[in-house]
């Protein structure tokens, strides 16, 4: 709006050449106040142009290692799963029962086995704290006791503050990031799979959005596909 004043004020200094002194002088003052008028808000406060920045995001090395451990800790779902008492059990699970290093673990007695089962303890904190880190909700209270297990089933029972999950081993994919495309506040994140020697057999594919957290994101969906 400055510059069509400004056009306005250049005009009507060449039309007052023509047109006397007197003429000149008020043309020039009532251009003058014009002018005043639009650099000036309603409160009086002179206005600036702002700069329109646009929202940018950056998936850090750190982001990706994490959605590296997602791609085989994580089951698929999208904003239709219902996340119940299973969901958020195969979430515990399959999160810890890997005994990442530095996790403390113990050895329970269990008698249906016939053999004492090495187990991951986690504290409730933790699991609320990486549960909130993952999908930016709270976990809800899942607390299952050690007799609601069934014979021979991997331990999963929560006891005096902590979670204990039997250990176990994951299938041998190898997951590696491929690219990320951002479309506003949504980015899809891909990795390829490769197994036993084979390469690109399929692929796992995150939508996040950002989030102020660790990883900067949460994680809204994820789906896996394994090529024929």
């Amino acid at each position: 709006m400055k510059k069509i004043y400004l056009l306005v004020f250049i005009t009507l200094m060449l039309c007052l050449t023509a047109c006397g002194t007197d003429k000149k002088d008020e043309a020039l003052e009532n251009s003058i106040s014009i002018l005043e008028m639009e650099t000036t808000d309603s409160a009086g406060n002179e206005q600036e142009a702002q700069p329109k920045t646009e929202a940018t995001f950056d998936l850090t090395e750190h982001g990706k290692k994490f959605l590296t451990q997602m791609c085989k800790k994580l089951s698929d779902f999208n904003s239709q799963t219902t996340k119940d008492e299973t969901f958020w059990r195969d979430f515990l699970f399959y999160s810890y029962t890997g005994a990442s290093e530095g996790v403390q673990t113990e050895n329970v007695h269990r008698e249906d086995l016939g053999f004492d089962e090495t187990v991951v303890k986690i504290g409730l904190q933790e699991a609320e704290a990486y549960a909130k880190l993952v999908f930016g909700i709270d976990l809800p209270n899942i607390k299952p006791s050690f007799e609601d297990m069934e014979q021979g089933q991997t331990s999963f029972y929560y006891q005096n503050g902590y979670y204990y999950i039997g250990v176990s081993d994951f299938p041998d994919y190898q997951y590696t990031f491929a690219d990320y495309e951002a479309a506003g506040d949504f980015i899809t994140v891909r990795y390829t799979i490769d197994f036993e020697g084979e390469s690109n057999v399929g692929t796992v594919c995150f939508d996040i959005i950002p989030e102020n957290n660790e990883n900067g994101f949460i994680i809204t969906s994820k789906s896996t596909e394994i090529f024929n």
